[in-house]
């Protein structure tokens, strides 16, 4: 479709053949681009000084959850899960989750009970505001392009770990760009056997098909989260890594699998 232009004029074109599902999914995106950056600006300003003063960042992982649920209310994206009732009361654990579209772990993280820190990339460390509020909420920067750093970050996570705080990663350390699991990275796995922190593997399921890699329009729509049963991790040694990594990786592709089939 083509917006109508004058001859000799420039004009904007929406892609051609673009569905008006299409189109309200671009626009989506720009409301959120506009909306999103703006409350995380207002949200910094309360939230900060709070933490700094109090030394509580409780209100900064309650200000994060409202701003993910202001941008899926806009977006007309629901939130389901199954299998919440794993996770008791005051839980502590490194959760994994699959990974294969931007929608995908702040859905996550607005479900997760307490304050939920993350290995993110050092870019997002950054971004002004929401950079200051990562760093006082306890998430760790991760350098890819520097192996060393990397696993420096890993071992601090761990060391936090250990001491009592729980993490969401994504052990494919990327976006699929197919939706299916890729290769899991071994980094997560040495910092749950090195806290002695059990994992719960997580199977978010539609994000892959409102988001897919590559694309900026959020379509509206459903994600499922699927809790799995928790696997211990004390008492591993190295040696036990890649047979913690298949535990992990079983339940999410069962999930994948299950949920491939009911769409065919």
């Amino acid at each position: 479709m083509a917006l109508p232009a004058s001859a000799g004029r420039a004009s904007l074109y929406w892609p051609e053949g673009a569905s008006l599902g299409e189109i309200g999914a671009m626009l989506t995106s720009v409301l959120l681009a506009i909306v999103l950056p703006l409350y995380t600006f207002a949200a910094g300003l309360v939230g900060i000084p709070y933490a700094l003063v109090t030394g509580n960042t409780a209100v900064l992982y309650w200000l994060g959850r409202l701003g993910v649920r202001i941008g899926f209310l806009l977006a007309r994206i629901r939130i389901v899960t199954h299998g919440r009732d794993k996770i008791p009361p005051n839980p502590h654990y490194i959760y994994m989750m699959n990974h294969n579209s931007n929608l995908d772990a702040p859905a996550v993280f607005l479900v997760l009970p307490g304050e939920v820190r993350a290995l993110g990339k050092k870019e997002l460390f950054k971004l002004p505001v929401l950079a200051t509020a990562m760093r006082l909420g306890g998430f760790v920067p991760v350098d890819r392009s520097n192996r060393d750093a990397a696993i420096e970050s890993v071992r601090r996570a761990a060391r936090l770990a250990a001491e009592g705080a729980s993490f969401l990663i994504a052990p494919e350390g990327t976006r699929s760009r197919t939706g299916k699991l890729l290769p899991f990275k071994k980094g997560g796995f040495h910092m749950a056997i090195d806290s002695e922190v059990p994992i719960l593997p997580i199977t978010v399921v539609g994000a892959f098909e409102l988001m897919p890699p590559g694309s900026y329009a959020i379509r509206p729509g459903t994600i499922d989260i699927y809790f799995h049963d928790p696997i211990e991790t004390r008492g591993l040694q190295s040696r036990g890594r890649a047979a913690l990594m298949a535990r992990v990786r079983a339940p999410m592709e069962e999930t994948l699998t299950r949920a491939s089939q009911a769409r065919e």
